[in-house]
């Protein structure tokens, strides 16, 4: 699982700031098809709903439900109106003229799946119409927490089969599993491969048992990252889908006896550092924060690592 990281160019609070400023009103346009108890602490309290970090979140569900079911007139249909209030729907319209999950997409700019970090979710539109986009999971399911159809951090974009087809409508709860807006696997996790015959052990085969290794200095984020692997099935998809970039790598490192880099960069002395040596190595990239880039960066990097290849001694920084 890969962070959606603060950059330079993907100031979160600001993109947050402004997805607010965009829906503030068409949400408020929706008040009158709430309870007067409901208008009262949505309207109090929307900023919260929709710009809340996601340790916030539940909190304000939370508060939601307790003033709901407390005092008088008290709220039998907890969900009522919440779906056309805070409409999801309209949101994700392809044909929309209005600022929708494309506008976000863009602005978010995030290139592979947070969640399996195999497939691109690269965002394209143009004058004559949008052409693609990522799907945007709810952590927190709308379909249990219509309140939180519309918040920022509840908007994680993926892949479609991550969303759709894996997760769907499970019921996540807060610091169970990792949330792509505070963290990825980073070290906690890692993938590790063990060849299941003799081919696969010098990469003229792919058969690979995959599975998580977890790090035990980092118990509670390990923990998490455990639950993440089971929730979006990462062994069993990686294991059926990606032997061959694992065995293309064990390949690397047998014909080399470990000294592909340093190879490489003997053979091509022109190449720079260690960014550039490894990218053009093994076609992916060496840094954590470059991750999102392009899809298995992490399996990649977790693989190399694993085989340890020597890395050779170069004149320029490691960033």
């Amino acid at each position: 699982m890969i962070q959606i990281k603060q950059t330079l160019t993907r100031r979160l609070d600001k993109i947050c700031e402004e997805h607010f400023q965009q829906l503030e009103s068409e949400i408020r346009s929706n008040f009158h098809k709430l309870s007067i108890k409901q208008n009262d602490f949505i309207s109090t309290h929307l900023k919260r709903i929709v710009t809340s970090k996601p340790s916030e979140l539940m909190k304000v569900h939370d508060e939601y439900i307790n003033e709901m079911t407390t005092g008088k007139n008290k709220i039998k249909n907890l969900k009522r109106g919440l779906g056309q209030v805070f409409n999801y729907h309209r949101f994700t319209n392809t044909y929309a003229t209005w600022y929708c999950g494309y506008d976000l997409a863009k602005k978010l700019n995030v290139n592979t799946c947070p969640y399996c970090n195999r497939n691109y979710t690269v965002t394209v539109s143009s004058a004559t119409g949008r052409v693609v986009r990522p799907d945007f999971d709810h952590f927190f399911p709308k379909k249990h927490y219509p309140l939180l159809a519309l918040s920022f951090y509840n908007l994680i974009p993926c892949c479609l089969i991550c969303n759709r087809t894996i997760k769907n409508q499970e019921k996540t709860v807060y610091n169970k599993y990792i949330h792509p807006y505070e963290e990825g696997f980073g070290t906690a996790a890692k993938f590790n491969f063990t060849p299941l015959d003799v081919d696969s052990a010098v990469g003229i085969n792919r058969n690979y048992l995959i599975s998580e290794l977890l790090n035990s200095i980092e118990p509670n984020k390990a923990k998490r990252c455990k639950e993440s692997f089971i929730l979006f099935k990462l062994k069993e998809i990686y294991q059926e889908s990606h032997g061959g970039e694992i065995a293309d790598i064990v390949r690397k490192h047998v014909v080399s006896n470990g000294m592909y880099l340093e190879k490489m960069k003997n053979a091509f002395p022109g190449l720079g550092g260690i960014d550039e040596l490894y990218r053009i190595a093994f076609g992916n990239f060496y840094h954590e924060d470059d991750f999102e880039k392009r899809p298995l960066s992490k399996l990649t990097r977790d693989v190399v690592e694993q085989l340890t290849f020597t890395l050779p001694v170069l004149p320029l920084k490691i960033k």
